[in-house]
């Protein structure tokens, strides 16, 4: 993968005598830049007119410098050298440095960085209306829903595009929403034989023409759980709470002194809290089991290297955020939707962050890729949802690089119906047990970059650990209070519908 190109006056030699030593050094950068004009070739043919242009105008200018130095130049054994701040002669590979360094940035000036807000789209659904209103539902009450199923968690604030195989499913809108199309999906197999059947609200923001299917971009909303369920894929629900508890300390304190809670300088805020705990039963080491400080700078670190900027900053949408796009286990993802509490999410991240992760196959657990690959090939992160032909959503996480040897293209590469427009795919499996594991990506144009990428379907990956991440005896215990055989009968019965229709691979 390309990395960034060094600057060539940021990586010189120091400052450049004045007089004759400029008139040289000049002369010399002029003629290497005449020389790499020859062997770079770009396909932005304007770019190659007005460098062209430039360049004859420099011929032009130096004319006589040039003829002043020819001799110089041709002399035997002449070398191409840079001067010191001093004046003195660097070595050849200095000079050559330079070239190098000049290359790379014209390499770099002729690439174009794909734009990340393109696969947000989903423009591979074709043409789609703008469907108005957001209604949102009150926690703790109950609501009935048109219910379909998925075979993954969806978290709040996740774009999910969707065909569905309900023609009545516009005129089948909620009789409790008062504004656009809502409905739920609940995840399949995504639940213990006692426990409840979670899952998530979708508002409807565009869809496709009226047909055979109902083609659908939604974004995921509010957590709920099946209370009863009822006649024609319809379901009561009930809309989950979202707990955020205050500071243990700054809740404690006086009126008069929460103004030193909020100081902008951390040593301050530091040593407030330090004298806090001096008036509590508690030592500090307490509060710090439950201040969200230590998890963000770890979350901080995660994100700057790979590159990500654009990330929520309310607590409640950056759990969910953090618990699709760091690595975790299905038992960890479900943990964390399942948890009412953000402060109790952050501490169930913070306890991941602290492993070595890596991808392997699900089937025969080969490993696939590492966790420091990953990268944000849409502006959502590092994994996205994304509808095949046959209306299966897989859950893409996009890598720059596999192991060596771990997987293997089949057919041929195609750009019909691609998730990255400019990009053609093609399907990889596992090398080992040949299982579908995803696609490789490559771009259609040279000068783009990423120039290929991979991106691996969460359906057919699991991660792993290199430590030891194990959950203690009764540890975020998220089992259900009550009994579900009812609605989970149910469930199975409208999952096996579901899935009837649905093709994973692409």
């Amino acid at each position: 993968m390309d990395s960034n190109s060094p600057n060539p006056q940021q990586s010189g030699s120091g400052p450049i005598p004045s007089g004759s030593n400029e008139r040289d050094i000049a002369n010399r950068r002029n003629r290497l830049m005449r020389i790499t004009q020859r062997t770079i070739d770009t396909d932005d043919s304007s770019r190659s007119s007005s460098s062209s242009s430039n360049f004859s105008d420099m011929e032009d200018n130096n004319n006589e410098v040039d003829e002043r130095s020819e001799q110089h130049d041709l002399a035997p054994n002449s070398a191409i050298t840079e001067h010191g701040p001093n004046g003195e002669e660097l070595p050849e590979d200095e000079a050559a440095r330079l070239f190098e360094d000049y290359i790379r940035e014209r390499e770099s000036a002729a690439t174009e960085i794909y734009n990340t807000e393109l696969p947000t789209e989903h423009a591979y659904l074709g043409k789609m209306e703008r469907v108005e209103g957001v209604d949102y539902l009150e926690p703790g009450k109950t609501y009935r829903l048109p219910i379909y199923s998925h075979h993954s968690i969806v978290y709040p604030g996740e774009i999910v595009p969707l065909m569905l195989n309900d023609s009545n499913f516009y005129s089948g809108g909620s009789s409790d929403s008062s504004d656009g199309l809502k409905f739920g999906l609940v995840f399949q197999n995504q639940y213990s034989t006692s426990g409840r059947v979670y899952g998530v609200t979708c508002q409807v923001y565009e869809r496709g023409a009226e047909g055979l299917s109902a083609l659908l971009k939604t974004v995921a909303q509010q957590r709920f759980y099946i209370v009863r369920h009822s006649q024609e894929r319809r379901a009561d629900v009930k809309i989950l709470p979202e707990i955020v508890l205050p500071d243990p300390l700054i809740s404690c304190c006086s009126n008069a002194m929460v103004r030193y809670a909020y100081s902008s300088r951390k040593d301050r805020l530091t040593s407030f809290k330090r004298l806090l705990t001096q008036t509590t039963v508690w030592p500090q080491f307490v509060y710090d089991q439950y201040d969200t400080k230590e998890v963000m700078a770890k979350v901080e670190r995660f994100l700057s290297s790979l590159n990500i900027t654009s990330v929520q900053t309310d607590k409640v949408k950056l759990s969910f955020w953090l618990a699709r796009n760091i690595p975790l286990t299905e038992e960890y993802r479900k943990m964390i939707f399942c948890t009412d509490s953000v402060l109790r999410r952050m501490l169930i991240i913070n306890k991941a962050l602290d492993h070595m992760w890596y991808f392997i196959c699900k089937r025969c657990e080969s490993e696939i890729a590492n966790y420091d690959d990953m990268f944000a090939m849409s502006k959502q992160g590092v994994q996205t949802s994304y509808c095949n032909p046959s209306g299966y959503v897989h859950d893409t996480l996009t890598v720059h690089k596999t192991k060596e040897n771990s997987t293997l293209p089949v057919e041929r590469p195609s750009t019909n119906f691609s998730w990255f427009p400019g990009y053609s795919w093609q399907i990889i499996v596992c090398a080992n047990c040949r299982q579908h594991l995803g696609w490789k990506f490559v771009a259609e144009k040279k000068n783009v970059l990423p120039k290929s990428f991979y991106g691996l379907s969460g359906t057919n990956i699991t991660v792993k650990s290199h430590g030891d991440l194990k959950k203690t005896e009764d540890e975020f215990d998220v089992t259900a209070r009550t009994p579900a055989s009812d609605e989970q009968l149910d469930y199975e019965e409208l999952s096996e519908f579901d899935s009837s229709t649905d093709e994973e691979l692409y």
